[in-house]
């Protein structure tokens, strides 16, 4: 777990210096995986979508993209010449339409290195794939446990990428 803990912070870093770098918002993709072992064969599937999704969504306006692997699983790493909105609105996009959306995490960090939730553009949070209820209440009460949660992401991943 303090693999995972360091990766998340190491990425966090990373888009840290892109906004410095490049005084623009940064794009991160990454799969929310459950689990210790965020590499596994499904999630780099899902990892690989979400990639060509990000990457057909944004390329027009990118000006640096970057793939990191690490302990937390694979991200992709964009810096945009958009407004943090409009990035997050195309994120959420995704997120909501796509089969795969409700694993897809993207996050878009404005030029002051906060990123922009869901609450900031007036949605609520993020439902339970399994139940629909308020997924932050599923995972606070442990509604469901550990193994129901990866064999039912990994049931949807197949299903999507087979």
């Amino acid at each position: 777990m303090n693999n995972i803990l360091k990766a998340r912070e190491d990425r966090y870093n990373t888009i840290l210096d892109l906004i410095n770098r490049y005084q623009l918002p940064v794009v991160s993709g990454k799969i929310n995986y459950p689990g210790n072992n965020k590499n596994t064969m499904e999630s780099l599937k899902a990892f690989g979508v979400l990639q060509q999704l990000l990457i057909a969504r944004y390329t027009q306006h990118s000006i640096f993209t970057e793939t990191l692997s690490g302990e937390d699983g694979k991200s992709l790493l964009m810096v945009v010449q958009l407004t943090s909105l409009e990035a997050k609105k195309t994120a959420l996009n995704l997120e909501t339409n796509h089969p795969l959306g409700r694993i897809f995490d993207i996050d878009v960090y404005r030029e002051d290195g906060r990123s922009i939730g869901r609450e900031n553009v007036g949605l609520e949070s993020r439902r339970c794939f399994l139940c629909n209820e308020d997924a932050r209440v599923c995972m606070r009460t442990k509604n469901h446990s550990l193994q129901q949660i990866i064999d039912g992401v990994n049931k949807l991943i197949m299903d999507i990428c087979l």
